[in-house]
């Protein structure tokens, strides 16, 4: 064989291994900032990272105040260290796709998602839905609730428990809410104070205790009381009558990231068919049609939904922190 056929054989090589590595897929690390409860956003990158073998997720796992926290920090310091960001702060992610901090785009695996669920032109986005209810112990509770007002009654003195809303983002969007609201205000928060409410640290900390009978009454996320209710907890919750309030978490990719391609192929994944079943096995509500919902959940379009009350809480942010302080003790 000539010398010159050698050098075309080689380079023809050469230029197919330069074509398969530009089309080998998604590859290296990305970093993930998440108030998703642990065992929730480990099952979730576990199986994105065996479906995508070449990205790496590392995480830093926090309540929803911890994490904007940390990421207000990064911004004075000069960047943010995410490349994605999820957690219940929808207020703040607004703020940061009105700074351009956040990437706009379309996962294609979300495309049958309603468009509601893709938020400030396709910067944030709702991969499943959580909403705040109220949730009881059923063998200390003999009346079934049906108001959020059931949490000031006499009868549960000091066995009524919500989150604390300055590390719960769901706890933060519902008092920011529900005090914009005419028919509950700060004196529902003020009935909650004076019924000796207890203000546990996350919503976690809350449904651990009613399942183990601690408090007989709660403010919870409702995902986590039918998981706990599936596995034999003594644990339901009802869809209040003044409505259930929707707890946005979407998730977003923070612009500069050094990977897009990875951050972008996470984010798409999260609306694919298995990822949308990891959540239902979770007991979360998927946002893609046709993914049935767990057991005895009904059909979102029948519900009283509250939504949470963003431009308040935008404006007001400081002073419901002060306010809430005051009259709970608690920072």
């Amino acid at each position: 064989m000539t010398r010159s056929r050698w050098i075309l054989i080689f380079l023809g090589w050469a230029m197919l291994a330069g074509h398969l590595a530009a089309h080998a897929g998604p590859a290296g690390t990305i970093t993930l900032y998440t108030s998703e409860s642990e065992d929730d956003v480990n099952l979730i990158t576990q199986d994105f990272m065996r479906r995508t073998p070449g990205v790496t997720v590392r995480i830093f796992r926090a309540g929803s105040g911890p994490v904007v926290a940390k990421v207000q920090a990064e911004l004075q310091a000069g960047r943010i260290q995410a490349d994605v960001l999820w957690f219940a702060d929808i207020a703040f992610l607004r703020e940061l796709a009105r700074r351009d901090l956040l990437v706009p785009y379309r996962p294609p695996a979300g495309r049958r998602v309603p468009s509601r669920f893709h938020y400030d032109g396709d910067r944030y986005h709702e991969v499943r839905l959580i909403f705040n209810v109220v949730a009881f112990n059923t063998r200390h509770v003999r009346f079934r609730p049906t108001s959020w007002w059931d949490l000031t009654l006499p009868r549960y003195r000091g066995r009524a428990a919500i989150p604390n809303p300055f590390v719960s983002g769901a706890a933060f969007a519902h008092v920011g809410t529900f005090v914009s609201l005419r028919e509950f205000g700060w004196a529902f928060y003020r009935k909650l104070r004076e019924n000796e409410t207890q203000v546990l640290r996350s919503n976690g900390d809350v449904i651990a205790k009613l399942a183990a009978g601690e408090v007989s009454i709660a403010q919870v996320v409702d995902f986590f009381v039918r998981a706990l209710k599936a596995q034999g907890s003594p644990v339901d919750h009802i869809w209040p009558k003044e409505g259930a309030l929707l707890v946005p978490t979407p998730v977003a990719i923070v612009k500069g990231t050094p990977n897009l391609e990875a951050a972008q192929a996470f984010v798409n994944y999260l609306y694919t068919p298995e990822a949308q079943r990891l959540f239902v096995e979770r007991s979360y509500i998927p946002v893609l049609p046709g993914i049935p919902y767990p057991s005895g959940v009904p059909e979102v379009e029948t519900l009283k939904i509250l939504q949470p009350n963003l431009e308040f809480i935008e404006q007001n942010r400081e002073r419901i922190k002060q306010l809430f302080s005051e009259m709970f003790g608690i920072q």
